[in-house]
């Protein structure tokens, strides 16, 4: 699958206009997800973030590797 995730910046709310765009070919299981959301979050503007999660089913929590 492809996962794609466009930030839009607004030079009122954010200092500047523009925006960021990113895709990756090949998401295929829930850890390359994690971890293209987490490149694109700090892509966005959010440099700070090192890991994101995802609560599954049945309570296990899955972290990004960064």
């Amino acid at each position: 699958m492809r996962a794609s995730v466009s930030f839009y910046f607004d030079k009122e709310d954010d200092g500047y206009e523009g925006s960021v765009d990113l895709s990756r070919d090949e998401v295929e299981d829930l850890d390359t997800m994690l971890y293209f959301l987490t490149e694109a979050i700090r892509a966005s503007g959010f440099n700070y973030v090192t890991a994101l999660g995802a609560h599954k089913e049945g309570g296990d929590i899955v972290w990004s590797e960064s």
